[in-house]
């Protein structure tokens, strides 16, 4: 019998795999922060509104933010390896085109599926987006993998451990507030804690998967729903 993931532990193991890396993790949280909100903004300040090159410049950085996110995320999965932190892990989606579109066509059907749920109503989408909450690190673990197999992997993965992502949250709950009354500015290092955290909770997951499979990795077999 599996021995119970306890959230305590995690959280703790988050904090001292944060160790002497907090500059390195605020500086990756900036530098994600200014290629995602403050780049993108520049072109519009000098492009005529609802115009075509406005719209296509939109597109792109649309595009090219969403790289740089998936880049964010394995930055800390690293991390909750014990790999060393660099901010170059941010441009892990661009090492090749087909790897690029496969990431930007995850995150769409992502999206898609979310909002398809949300119709229905609230709840369900909440369900799906904890179901999916695991895709781009599966993805950033398995880049053979289609777009759609990725998020049925997470949605395998996830299945009878939504409520242990949860109970993490609510665990930062506070750490979630103090982001709020800093109006931003302690997301810095929130960030990172929180999502080597979540790293370490996918790892977890992913292990005893493995092991209760007997296979060394989690092969993705039903459509997604």
């Amino acid at each position: 019998m599996q021995r119970p993931i306890i959230v305590g532990k995690i959280k703790d193991f988050a904090w001292d795999a944060m160790k002497d890396k907090w500059g390195c993790g605020a500086l990756i949280v900036f530098l994600s922060s200014l290629l995602t909100f403050i780049v993108p903004a520049i072109p519009a300040a000098f492009l005529e509104e609802n115009s075509f090159p406005l719209l296509v410049c939109n597109l792109v950085t649309t595009i090219t933010t969403t790289g740089i996110l998936f880049g964010f995320y394995v930055c800390f999965l690293d991390n909750a390896r014990q790999k060393p932190l660099s901010t170059a892990t941010l441009f892990t989606a661009f090492r090749d085109m087909n790897y690029f579109l496969k990431v930007i066509a995850t995150e769409f059907l992502q999206y898609i599926f979310i909002f398809l749920w949300s119709l229905l109503l609230i709840v369900p989408g909440i369900i799906k987006m904890y179901s999916y909450s695991m895709t781009e690190l599966i993805l950033a673990d398995h880049p053979e993998y289609s777009p759609l197999q990725a998020i049925t992997a997470s949605k395998e993965m996830m299945y009878g451990h939504r409520m242990q992502l949860f109970y993490l949250q609510i665990a930062f709950s506070l750490w979630f507030l103090l982001t709020l009354v800093t109006f931003g500015i302690a997301c810095l290092w929130v960030s990172p804690y929180y999502l080597t955290a979540k790293s370490k909770l996918y790892l977890e997951i992913k292990d005893r998967q493995e092991k209760k499979a007997g296979l060394d990795e989690i092969v993705p077999a039903d459509p997604v729903k």
